[in-house]
């Protein structure tokens, strides 16, 4: 074994520790880190002493041995060149000039924390010690269940506990390596148990909502969780356990009809459980195409003589945007009398031809008596059958041109009505098809003489809640009305309750409200429809010509996305009051004003025969009016359905 006399000159080393010392120095280059820490320390010109060190031409030169050649001349001793390996973190070849020490680890991981086990739980820092001696200087590497952890090559552990499955064992390896590879010596250090404190069980991927199997495909669903202890599984069909399905990942062969229905997995260890979102298993049937798909939406809310319900108007426009979102083109319409409901629904019956799929949702009050009855806004307090539109008048209208698919949905309470209705002659209405497919839905909110609920603090009533989940979701209609109830159902599960949906159906082709459109000429007829809906911003000058004063107005849909809500609004008038006036009086109040904004907005602006007045004062005093003549600028659609 070698010693070194620290004040040995470093000229004075044996041969073979001096090629040593060459050899490490210019491996990886190494030499370049003392020169640098050299030329600092005597104030050289980096730049300059590095580049006079490379530049040899002799054989047998290089770079580490005109370095060494230097500090011999600068009387270096063993001693200074070891403090300078030390300071420039070269501690392998430092070992070739000192005096070897066995490798020994002085604190162990366990000595530190003065325990062997340390728990640790989610999303805290892991944080261990080891400290060795010896020469050459030890080298570290961390293990976790003798796996060893990468980059983990200091003396300090520092990780954050991310996953349950960090749990485990962990030690650090202490090894003595020469300069040149060559391992001499490894210990092990004494090892720290890490528990994770148990964590409930986290959904982290939900299986699909939605599948489409083929008969005798084979299908999967997969789910996956995170917990401590490890999650376990059980899969469900439709409420029946599946026995020996116990992984996160459930696979079906030869796929049938006995397979349709809702799937899900309960997750659990001895913490909690949870169930992940259900899976829709269904046939796969192939997708159809419509000519065209409209839908006509009315929203009754505001009554003359009858309570208000504040719900509709948000359940029917956000039935309308979900129905836009899948193609739909759609007429929504707020507040309707008995003439306007009956002349809209004429209008749309126009657009039912076939091959179109037609949609109409009405939102309101209604009673029920043999048959539904939809009641318009100025329906008498005590009504008769004849002051309400019923489904079978309904129905005449929309049958008699054949639509590929006819949906009606009647979001209304059945239980409305009085005793003189039981002396009313009715009128009956036939209809029929001229064909005997009709593929006609009728949905209801509630089952007949039961109410409709609107629900206490909430935007949207119960019904439009639930249809709302799975209108614009790519099913089946017959699934869709099926998951609807069954939404409420488990919404109620346990409790009494009134309000039960139902629908019935005769349908005869696997339709879907997602099926796309045919990408052809539209019939005269869609077109025309099309056309009665538009409304777009116009914005016009006009002139006070008392006043000298000239603005301009815009004409807008004031309440996105009905169509007989218009509003109107003047700019640049500083200063002075706006006042808006119908020039002949309606019967139903239907102008409303802002006068911070310079703006109104008219409810059904047809049912104003002549223009809108504009006047303008200052300080009170009227300086000039003008008229607006609004049913030039409004939506066609709404001089077809008159006042």
């Amino acid at each position: 074994m070698t010693h070194f006399d620290e004040d040995m000159y470093i000229e004075s080393l044996p041969a073979y520790v001096h090629k040593d010392l060459i050899n490490a120095l210019n491996k990886d280059a190494a030499w370049v880190t003392l020169a640098n820490h050299v030329a600092e320390q005597l104030q050289y010109p980096c730049h300059i002493w590095i580049q006079s060190l490379k530049g040899t031409n002799a054989p047998y030169d290089s770079p580490g041995q005109r370095l060494l050649f230097e500090l011999h001349i600068k009387m270096c001793t063993v001693e200074i060149l070891r403090t300078l390996l030390d300071d420039c973190g070269l501690h392998n070849i430092m070992s070739i000039i000192s005096d070897p020490e066995p490798l020994e680890i002085v604190t162990h991981p366990v000595e530190e924390l003065q325990t062997d086990t340390l728990s640790v739980s989610f999303g805290r820092h892991l944080h261990l010690f080891c400290k060795a001696v010896g020469m050459p200087p030890p080298s570290y590497m961390w293990y976790h269940d003798n796996m060893p952890l990468h980059n983990c090559t200091s003396n300090e552990l520092d990780i954050v506990i991310t996953s349950a499955s960090q749990a485990g064992e962990y030690k650090c390896e202490v090894s003595q390596i020469k300069y040149d590879g060559t391992l001499i010596a490894t210990l092990t250090s004494k090892a720290v148990t890490v528990p994770v404190f148990p964590i409930p069980v986290t959904i982290e991927e939900q299986p699909q909502p939605i599948l489409e199997v083929k008969e005798g495909d084979d299908f999967t669903i997969y789910c996956k969780a995170n917990s401590y202890p490890k999650p376990c599984y059980q899969w469900f069909h439709d409420n029946t356990k599946l026995q020996g399905e116990t992984s996160n990942v459930l696979h079906i062969k030869q796929f049938s009809s006995k397979h349709e229905g809702k799937y899900y997995c309960q997750v659990y260890n001895e913490v909690s459980e949870v169930y992940t979102q259900r899976t829709h298993i269904m046939m796969y049937l192939p997708k159809l195409k419509a000519v065209a798909k409209i839908a006509l939406i009315i929203a009754n809310g505001d009554y003359d003589c009858h309570e208000c319900l504040p719900t509709p108007k948000n359940d029917a426009a956000y039935i309308a945007k979900l129905l836009e979102e899948i193609g739909f083109e759609v007429i929504c319409l707020m507040n309707l009398t008995i003439t306007q409901m009956k002349n809209a629904i004429k209008v749309f019956s126009k657009a039912l031809l076939e091959g179109v799929y037609g949609l109409f949702y009405f939102a309101g009050h209604g009673f029920k008596m043999q048959e539904s009855y939809m009641l318009a806004i100025d329906a008498p307090k005590v009504y008769l059958r004849k002051d309400a539109i019923c489904e079978s008048e309904l129905l005449a209208a929309f049958l008699q041109n054949d639509p590929e698919l006819m949906i009606i949905i009647l979001d209304m309470c059945q239980t409305e009505f009085n005793s003189n209705i039981y002396n009313e002659v009715p009128i009956v209405t036939e209809y029929k098809s001229k064909k005997n497919l009709r593929n006609l839905i009728q949905a209801y909110s509630t089952s007949g003489h039961r109410p409709s609920y609107e629900r206490l603090n909430s935007k949207y009533g119960l019904y439009t809640t639930h249809l709302s989940k799975y209108i614009n979701k790519d099913i089946p209609v017959t699934k869709l009305f099926e998951e609807v109830g069954k939404s409420i159902d488990s919404c109620f599960k346990g409790q009494e309750r009134n309000q039960i949906p139902m629908f019935a159906l005769s349908i005869t082709k696997p339709f879907r409200l997602t099926d796309a459109i045919h990408k052809r000429d539209l019939p005269a007829a869609i077109n025309y429809f099309n056309k009665l809906t538009l409304l777009s911003t116009v914005t016009l000058d006009i002139t006070f010509k008392q006043a000298n004063i000239c603005t301009k107005v815009t004409i807008s849909t004031f309440m996105e996305p009905y169509l007989n809500v218009i509003k109107i609004k003047l700019f640049n008038l500083q200063d002075l009051e706006i006042n808006f006036f119908n020039s002949v009086p309606a019967k139903r109040n239907n102008l409303y004003q802002d006068q911070n904004k310079n703006e109104c907005w008219i409810h059904n602006p047809q049912v104003n025969e002549g223009p809108l007045v504009i006047s303008v004062s200052k300080h009170g005093t009227p300086v000039g009016a003008t008229i607006l003549h609004i049913k030039d600028y409004i939506p066609p659609l709404l001089k077809l359905i008159g006042s």
